[in-house]
């Protein structure tokens, strides 16, 4: 377990692609159930349960239609496997240290004078960003800006269609 979470920590640090992870359909699933169950902790912090499962089935499926469409697209298809393992990995500890920040924002209430809590939360969107970029530059084979890109028109949409369950 400690060599995988070193894995996606050198993802989200930048010094490892998600070739570097192995293709396993078992890693796979484990990664996606990970990725479900953590994105579901911090939803239901400030969400119905029913709403932010809907939510997080909502972006799995779009995550991974839109990643394999964009594969096939950039004739990368052998590279899903291994990229939304990477993904999903990577995006599972970013839902880990966004869990704290959720809790403290809704903790503070509507009347919360701090903005602090939400420049740490934008900051850490930023970087879950930079990592998508990373994983998809390296998958695609694309320059960095095609594949900030994708990760800015995925999140924009992921945020949009679960913004509009909740």
């Amino acid at each position: 377990m400690r060599v995988l979470f070193d894995l996606f920590l050198d993802i989200c640090l930048f010094r490892k692609g998600p070739q570097n992870v192995p293709a396993s359909t078992a890693l796979l699933k484990i990664c996606l159930l990970a990725y479900a169950a953590s994105g579901l902790l911090v939803l239901v912090l400030s969400t119905p349960l029913q709403v932010a499962l809907l939510q997080i089935l909502l972006d799995l499926v779009l995550l991974a239609g839109l990643l394999y469409l964009a594969l096939i697209l950039h004739q990368h298809s052998a590279r899903f496997e291994q990229t939304l393992t990477a993904i999903t990995g990577s995006g599972t500890l970013m839902s880990l240290l966004a869990l704290p920040l959720t809790a403290w924002i809704v903790h503070q209430g509507p009347q919360g004078d701090s903005e602090f809590p939400w420049l740490l939360i934008l900051a850490l969107m930023a970087w879950g960003i930079a990592i998508m970029t990373h994983i998809l530059r390296q998958a695609f084979d694309t320059p960095v800006w095609v594949s900030a890109l994708y990760a800015l028109g995925y999140t924009f949409l992921s945020l949009t269609l679960t913004g509009w369950i909740g």
